[in-house]
């Protein structure tokens, strides 16, 4: 485990990485997660095409779990468009805890943080729990029509 001034720090090189109308919108996301005791670490914003290789080989031609349906170019990480996060710090106060078990309940925390996340366009999707994206575009598709191949130099 990390320090939380470790975790702030990770989270703030992380969102400056992002295209700005985005990075407003995180910012202004994890404003309101910290007022509704929500502590949220970004651990992924952008990603090179490269990384985005070796993720999608996770599972298909390495060993590992498949951590991606996206190969390179077809991720809103490469158009700086996409987080990946974890709530850190639940609020008993805010119903999040799992009182059988003395802990955090996962599945709220990330329920509050992608209904918070709504209010600032901000689109989860359903097979990455931990995944945010750029709602204002519908998709990868969109990202590339606007910026580019990220991966064609």
């Amino acid at each position: 485990m990390i320090p939380l001034s470790t975790a702030r720090q990770i989270t703030e090189a992380k969102v400056r990485e992002l295209r700005p109308g985005f990075q407003t919108r995180v910012r202004a996301w994890l404003a309101a997660c910290e007022a509704a005791g929500l502590v949220i670490y970004i651990y992924e914003g952008f990603r090179t095409c490269q990384r985005q290789t070796e993720l999608y080989a996770l599972g298909r031609t390495k060993k590992g779990t498949v951590v991606t349906n996206a190969q390179a170019g077809q991720s809103m990480h490469q158009y700086r468009l996409a987080i990946d996060f974890v709530p850190l710090i639940p609020a008993k106060a805010a119903g999040m805890w799992d009182a059988a078990w003395g802990k955090p309940d996962e599945a709220k925390l990330y329920k509050q943080a992608q209904k918070l996340a709504a209010k600032f366009q901000l689109r989860p999707l359903s097979w990455e729990t931990p995944h945010l994206e750029d709602a204002q575009f519908a998709d990868w598709k969109a990202a590339r029509a606007a910026f580019g191949d990220p991966c064609r130099p």
